[in-house]
């Protein structure tokens, strides 16, 4: 059996037009799938984020409750700067070190109510672990933290196969 290729966390929203502006516009994340009760927005790589209508989905949740978005930056601060001022959103806080984890990171309400965090990771290790399969951050290398010792997990084949 294969590795999962990509992940969508799906939000669901009472104003898809105030989701739809949050996420394509502030964040600037790129729509690459309208469905219209449903959209889905690239936050990097494999990793994605939905927004589907409250009257719509398959999920019967109350909006807003219970969820959050953790999204990795490298600037921490430039994003802060960036978002501090938007009207769309309650920021929670200035970015901040959290206790016994190697985050650094602030928060904020977006326009449906949802929590969203944006890191930055403190420590390098855990930097490659997440940020090796895009190569952003760093190269796959013999040493991937994956453990598959040539980047495969980098192409989505099976991370069972090398253990």
């Amino acid at each position: 059996m294969r590795a999962p290729y990509a992940g969508i966390t799906f939000l669901t929203y009472e104003d898809m037009e105030a989701g739809d502006l949050f996420y394509r516009e502030v964040l600037g994340l790129p729509l690459i799938e309208d469905q219209g009760w449903a959209r889905v927005y690239r936050i990097h790589g494999s990793a994605h984020v939905g927004i589907v209508t409250a009257r719509r989905g398959p999920v019967e949740t109350p909006v807003g409750s219970g969820t959050l978005i953790s999204i990795v930056v490298e600037d921490v601060d430039a994003w802060y700067a960036h978002l501090q001022n938007e009207p769309s959103i309650e920021v929670l806080g200035p970015p901040a070190r959290i206790a016994d984890v190697p985050v650094r990171s602030f928060f904020l309400k977006d326009p449906g109510g949802y929590a969203i965090e944006i890191q930055a990771f403190t420590d390098e290790a855990v930097q490659q672990r997440f940020g090796h399969i895009s190569g952003q951050l760093h190269p796959p290398s013999a040493d991937c933290p994956c453990g598959s010792g040539n980047g495969s997990c980098c192409r989505g084949e099976s991370l069972t196969k090398n253990r």
